[in-house]
């Protein structure tokens, strides 16, 4: 069993969710992290050993209650115990209601609700059990709409309504959940296909910091939100966002 927390993380090889695995990975923490990606593991894997503190990966579809299952039932067997979990699996189709097609829609739900259900349901009761656990479940600026992405805002508006929920169901039971929304985030597994220029652009004038967020940016703030001292916090969301 680790001396440090035990951390488990969705969406955890590659963008925001590689940046947050080696983050605590670096600060002497037994660091799970899994996704759908097996390139993208290994990739994880390799930089995490390269800067000498590892990070195990797995692979599982977050969607898949199974796979859910296999993963909790894998760490809590190997380390006995989840202290933290991060809530970070997530895609982002594109499209109005009118272009989006009912396959995308179901598949946005299935990654970004269903998955964060299905995954805090597993974990809980074990932190219920210990009366200490700290989750975070990542959101986005689009949970409160935006242009173009409605099925993507749509099921972000419910990551913020979960995590309340889920704060007040379970404060009395010691284990805290919070949110960070990150915005204008560079590269991250959504906005690696687009070019850094043009983001930097918009950045200089949607941004009073003149520049974007780096993933290393939004792993600082749910490092310091699933720290102690954030011991008090429980149902806030952390604003990580451009805004001018």
């Amino acid at each position: 069993m680790s001396n440090g927390r035990v951390v488990l993380i969705s969406g955890g090889t590659y963008g925001i969710g590689r940046a947050v695995a080696m983050k605590f990975a670096q600060h002497g923490d037994q660091v799970v992290a899994f996704g759908v990606n097996e390139d993208q593991g290994r990739e994880t894997r390799s930089r995490a050993d390269t800067d000498g503190h590892p990070v195990r990966v797995l692979t599982g579809d977050v969607s898949d209650s199974s796979a859910v299952r296999r993963i909790v039932e894998d760490v809590l067997g190997r380390e006995g115990r989840v202290d933290v979990l991060i809530n970070n699996a997530a895609i982002r189709p594109l499209g109005t209601i009118l272009e989006i097609t009912e396959e995308n829609w179901d598949r946005t739900f299935a990654v970004n609700v269903r998955g964060m259900f299905l995954l805090t349901k597993e974990v809980l009761p074990h932190m219920i059990a210990r009366r200490k656990g700290s989750i975070v479940n990542v959101g986005s600026g689009a949970g409160q709409g935006r242009r173009g992405r409605i099925a993507y805002s749509a099921s972000k508006g419910a990551v913020s309504a979960f995590t309340m929920a889920l704060a007040l169901d379970h404060a009395k039971d010691g284990v805290r959940v919070n949110s960070v929304v990150p915005g204008g985030v560079y590269p991250t597994g959504m906005t690696e296909g687009e070019p850094n220029t043009r983001l930097q652009e918009q950045a200089k004038t949607a941004s009073p910091a003149g520049r974007l967020n780096s993933p290393q940016d939004i792993a600082n703030a749910i490092f310091w939100l699933a720290s102690d001292e954030a011991a008090t916090i429980t149902g806030s969301t952390l604003e990580v966002v451009i805004r001018s």
